[in-house]
Parts: structure tokens; sequence; C-alpha cells
């Protein structure tokens, strides 16, 4: 077989080479040249088994400048690379290119090439049963669209895989894959009856009208505002409450040292009240207002532990009540013989 295929293509390649005139009406002296680089190219391909790279290299000299003995390179190029369907075409369309050239040796060559290919090809049916037939349908084979005269018709299709694809209006897509042989014979695709595609969703009712920002904000911020506003009093609570203790721990201390120095440097005694000199005495008076502020803190504190236990534990969910301003405040109140701390908040 690799015998044959050589005279074939060394019989194609000699008859090429001797170029019948070439039509100059519609080419350019650059167009020539191209294709003359163009087919020699082709040929070297050809020659080293490069049959793919080298048919594209003729293809695209005879588009340059169409000759009937590049027409017949090319299509023995396809037939070397088991295109025989477009060798086939490719030889018959260099019969009549030659015949119209008045070149009736490569006329008789082509023909006598195309009916040794004939009996080799393969060939594919495309059946489009009658009720499939709808309005707007599109068949195509490897994406080309297909006349509808073409269906039921055994057409002559070079070996692989072929896709073929049915679409039309309002329908689903439908597909089917072919895999022809490299041998003499026939398959048969049937296009099915296309399905209803599902209906387009239908239209949505229209919304109701949405309130302005303004009045969703006014209307979402309370709810939400007044959710967070308990539990952060609660928080705010549990801040004052450590400081109170801290306030507390603070002037404890300050009362220790106060009462220690007094019993050590002024020798007073814990008699009330206490007997001991004028300085020691005042000592006395400062450790009794810090005592107090200490015991004041430490209760505070804690009271406002408990509350902001019980803010925090007891919030809802969502409230609908607005959120007021927050301010709590802890600060000591020191007179003339008096101590305290004083908490106050509003919320």
């Amino acid at each position: 077989m690799r015998v044959k295929r050589s005279v074939i293509a060394v019989s194609a390649l000699v008859l090429s080479l001797s170029l019948a005139p070439r039509a100059l009406a519609d080419q350019t002296a650059e167009d020539r040249a191209a294709a003359d680089v163009l087919f020699r190219e082709g040929r070297a391909l050809i020659k080293q088994g490069r049959y793919a790279p080298g048919c594209s290299k003729l293809a695209a000299s005879q588009k340059l400048d169409p000759m009937a003995g590049t027409l017949l390179a090319l299509a023995d190029c396809y037939e070397l690379n088991g295109e025989t369907a477009s060798a086939w075409a490719t030889f018959n369309d260099a019969e009549a290119m030659a015949r119209k050239a008045s070149d009736p040796r490569r006329s008789k060559e082509a023909a006598r090439r195309a009916g040794l290919l004939e009996p080799q090809l393969s060939r594919l049916v495309i059946e489009v049963a009658p009720e499939a037939r709808i309005e707007g349908l599109e068949v195509r084979r490897n994406t080309k669209l297909l006349d509808a005269a073409l269906f039921g018709s055994a057409i002559p299709v070079n070996p692989g895989e072929h896709t073929i694809e049915a679409a039309a209006p309002g329908k689903k897509a439908w597909s089917a894959k072919v895999l022809i042989a490299p041998k003499a014979g026939q398959s048969t695709v049937r296009v099915p009856r296309l399905e209803d595609a599902p209906p387009p969703e239908a239209a949505a009712a229209p919304a109701p009208a949405r309130p302005s920002r303004a009045r969703a904000a006014a209307s979402a911020a309370p709810a939400a505002s007044s959710w967070s506003a308990q539990k952060t009093v609660g928080l705010v609570l549990g801040g004052v409450s450590l400081a109170g203790i801290a306030v507390g721990a603070v002037f404890g201390v300050d009362t220790l040292l106060k009462v220690g120095e007094a019993r050590s440097q002024h020798g007073c005694t814990d008699d009330d009240p206490p007997r001991c000199d004028a300085e020691g005495i005042e000592l006395h008076r400062a450790a009794n207002t810090t005592a107090n502020i200490s015991n004041v803190a430490f209760a505070a504190g804690g009271a406002a532990l408990i509350a902001g236990l019980v803010v925090f534990l007891t919030a809802p969910s969502s409230d609908a009540a607005p959120k007021a301003a927050l301010e709590v405040r802890l600060q000591p109140a020191v007179g003339a013989g008096t101590a305290g701390m004083s908490l106050r908040g509003s919320f």
C-alpha cells in the first residue's frame, strides 16, 4: 500500500510540475510569487511525510493563484492524509479546471484518480423525519449549516469523528457524535423531533412599594438599637463596678497607710477620739475620710456589678422602645467630715 501511494504521489507531482499558463487577470505578480513559494514548501513537507501542514500550504497556494496542477497536488495530499472525501472532491475540481483550460492530460488524470477513489468513500446520511422538520430548524455538521436539500442524502465525508447538531426556536438543542471508519461504508444519523424547551419563568408579581431609605432606617433602627441598648447598659454597669472596686481598693490602702503612720509616728491610740498629737489627729481624720470613700466605692461597685448582670441577662431579643441617651458616671463626694461616692446615670 505504501508503494502504491508513493507511485500515486509521484505521478501527481510530475503532472503538477508542468504548469499550465496562469490566469493573470485577478492575480498580482506578488500573489503568484507567494503561491509558488507555498507550492514548493508544501511539496517539501509532503516528501517528509508531513501531510497535514503540506496540504495547508498547497491550499493557500491554490487560493492565491488557482491552477489545475496545484489542485492535483492538493488532492493527492488529501488522499495521503486519509481525507478521502476531500481528495475525491478536489480531484473533481481539478478535472473541471483542466478541462476548462483545454488541458486534456490533467483533466484525464484527475478524472482517473477521482474514479479510483469513489468506491473507497465513506458516506454519512443525516435523516430528518417530516415531523421533525419544524419551522426554524437548523442542522449542522461540525458547526457547518446543512442545506435541507441534503437531508437523507449520502454525503461523502472524511473518516473520523463528526458532530451533528440540531436547534430550533423554543426547542431544546440536540446533538450526537458519529465515528466514521477509514473504509468504504455508510453511516446514518437520525435527527429526532426536538423537545419543547421549558417555558420562560413567569414574570414576578410587582413588589410592593419599598419605603424610602429614611423611613426604613427610622423604623428599623429602634428595634436593632433598643435590643443592643440594654445589653450595652449592662456592659457599662459592669465596667462601672470594676471602676468602683478599683477606687475602693486604692482608698482602702491609703487609709491603712494613714492609720499606720498616725500610730507609729504620732503615738495615736485606738480610742475615740484617739489620743495623740495634733498632726496625728489630722492623719486620723484623713484616714476616716478615705475609709468612707473606700467603703462607698466598694458598695457602689458591688451594686453596679449586680445591676449590670441583671440588665444584661434580661435584655429582650427585640424591643420597640427607642434607644435613649446613655450616661453613667461614678464620682467621689467629699465634704467636711464626710465622704462618699455618687453614681448617676440615664438610659
